[in-house]
């Protein structure tokens, strides 16, 4: 019997990919190489998890079966916030919500004042949902750069 796991390939969106019930990391890889993409050095995460998963490594029975694929073991992460600029190292499956989380702490906000910021790329309006994957946004490279900035709050 066959049940769906979803996966984000890089920069792509999320996929609802079939598998059997019995799928381990490899079998992923296998049906990805089989869809022209490049496995070649492709970690597969489990969201919000530090470490690759090993190939032998099943991939239902979880709670929450989201994968992230990169090239990347570790994305390097600058936040700019005022006059600051705190840097640290995230898996690439690292949700937004969870860099946020890190860089409200390192700029010190109290919790009234961290309900108001968000992350946004640097040098750009784009605020990244806080579900999505911090490797989407490192698609070319090992490394993205965000600014902690408040959220524009609609005036009715």
């Amino acid at each position: 019997m066959k049940t769906a796991i979803f996966v984000t390939i890089g920069a792509e969106p999320l996929d609802r990919v079939e598998l059997e019930e019995t799928a381990v990391v490899a079998d992923l890889l296998h049906l990805l190489k089989q869809r022209g993409i490049d496995v070649e050095e492709l970690l597969i995460f489990m969201e919000d998890h530090d470490e690759p998963l090993e190939h032998h490594r099943p991939l239902h029975g979880h709670d929450h079966p989201i994968f992230h694929a990169h090239r990347c073991k570790k994305v390097e992460v600058t936040v700019h916030y005022k006059t600051d600029a705190f840097k640290h190292k995230f898996a690439p499956s690292a949700t937004i919500a969870k860099v946020t989380r890190w860089a409200i702490e390192k700029a010190g906000l109290g919790k009234e004042e961290a309900e108001e910021h968000v992350l946004q790329i640097h040098g750009s309006r784009l605020q990244p949902p806080s579900n999505a994957h911090l490797g989407s946004y490192a698609a070319d490279s090992c490394a993205v750069v965000f600014d902690l900035v408040r959220k524009k709050l609609v005036q009715g």
